[in-house]
């Protein structure tokens, strides 16, 4: 019996360690299990975590499409600007603007950019992204700075300009890249100002960095009834330069957009095919909103950009188009030569409010009135022309002025 027992109670030892052996086992599949499945949630959550950083840089990457080209308007009154939420590739963000005053600055800008928050032309925003995908939520914080030199501002001449008309400039001076004839044709003024005197000094609001007081700029020569101003023994008004003076204007100020800034306008044109007829672009006929800016139901908002071909033959310029806000403003660039020669309908002056761009030359044989900038390869003017330069910012600004930096970012 003894042994029996014995072996009895072996046998229930083997039985209670085989047990054991099964439930550790058992314990260690778990485990495993448990850690495979906590490993996949991890990967799984960091997987929807990039995906929604990645959608929050696409609201960032919206955000400063929209304020590069003026479909939100540089505009710190008016912000903060909401937009959103916005499905993108599977999520969705949302995107807040608000303006930053230069105490609300990171105390260490990028070194590189060539904008300075302390110029008075500059704007700093902040834009703060919100993505999300699924269940995951991320945020990211951009500082971006804003300046006026995505196009040629004030009236601008690649190479030589010829005035033999009543030439007025108000809140900007001249700058060529070539010879000024007939100097004694050009008046400068403040904005909204009546007519001045060309020797009266006003400050010149379109480069204020180069040039305290609007005059005439140019890497030639300028001559005032067939006599250059500078060799006439001090004739010259106090803040005219030239190369005579020892003073011209820089290079790159003077060059015509590049292809890729062409480019760039191109992408984002309308078909401007209502407004062209046989006499050439009216502009009256321009669509007159532009598309929906960041946060602001309100129309017309942001702009518009025309890019005309017409390497075949000069483009006959006539019409009146509405001034902001009644119109959004234009950026219309000519790709070769452009006239002013009246309308059909017998209407002599044609008009724009934003930027007018004609890489080959410009001749005003009609009045001509610009509320921004102009930008020819060459001016020849004959009749009355008008440039108004008043903001490097704001509702009235050309769609394509704006550049923006990124300054600081922070998730």
């Amino acid at each position: 019996m003894r042994r029996g027992a014995r072996a009895g109670g072996q046998q229930g030892y083997a039985l209670l360690a085989a047990l054991l052996i099964a439930a550790l086992a058992l314990l260690a599949t778990a485990t495993l299990v448990a850690a495979a499945l906590s490993t996949t949630a991890i990967s799984t959550d960091d997987a929807a975590s990039a995906r929604a950083a990645d959608v929050a840089d696409a609201g960032v990457a919206d955000a400063l499409d929209r304020l590069r080209w003026g479909w939100l308007r540089l505009d710190p009154s008016s912000w903060p600007a909401d937009l959103g939420p916005i499905e993108f590739a599977g999520g969705s963000y949302s995107v807040t603007v608000a303006a930053l005053s230069a105490a609300d600055l990171p105390p260490r800008l990028d070194p590189s950019s060539p904008v300075s928050p302390d110029d008075p032309a500059v704007v700093a925003c902040r834009i703060d992204a919100t993505g999300v995908w699924g269940s995951a939520r991320r945020v990211v914080h951009v500082v971006v700075l804003s300046s006026a030199d995505g196009l040629p501002r004030g009236l601008v001449v690649g190479s030589d300009v010829t005035l033999a008309a009543p030439t007025l400039l108000r809140g900007c001076g001249l700058c060529s890249g070539g010879d000024v004839s007939g100097r004694e044709w050009l008046t400068l003024a403040a904005p909204a100002a009546p007519p001045a005197s060309a020797v009266e000094r006003f400050p010149d609001l379109a480069y204020g960095g180069l040039y305290p007081q609007a005059g005439a700029h140019a890497a030639g020569r300028i001559f005032a009834r067939g006599v250059e101003e500078h060799a006439a023994g001090g004739g010259a008004p106090p803040a005219d330069s030239d190369a005579d003076s020892g003073v011209a204007p820089p290079a790159d100020l003077v060059a015509a957009p590049g292809p890729a800034i062409v480019g760039e306008l191109a992408a984002r044109a309308s078909d401007p095919v209502a407004a062209l007829g046989p006499s050439g672009l009216d502009l009256a006929l321009l669509e007159r909103t532009g598309p929906p800016a960041l946060g602001s139901p309100s129309l017309p908002v942001g702009g518009r950009v025309y890019v005309i071909d017409a390497a075949t033959a000069a483009l006959g310029l006539f019409g009146s188009r509405a001034p902001v806000p009644e119109a959004c403003p234009a950026t219309v660039v000519v790709l070769g030569d452009c006239v002013t020669a009246g309308g059909p309908d017998g209407s002599a002056a044609a008009a724009l409010s934003g930027a007018l761009i004609v890489t080959g030359t410009l001749t005003v044989d009609a009045p001509l009135c610009v509320e921004g900038s102009l930008f020819a390869g060459r001016l020849v003017v004959r009749a009355p022309l008008t440039v108004s330069f008043s903001a490097v910012s704001g509702p009235s600004a050309a769609p394509g002025a704006t550049n923006l930096r990124g300054a600081w970012r922070r998730e």
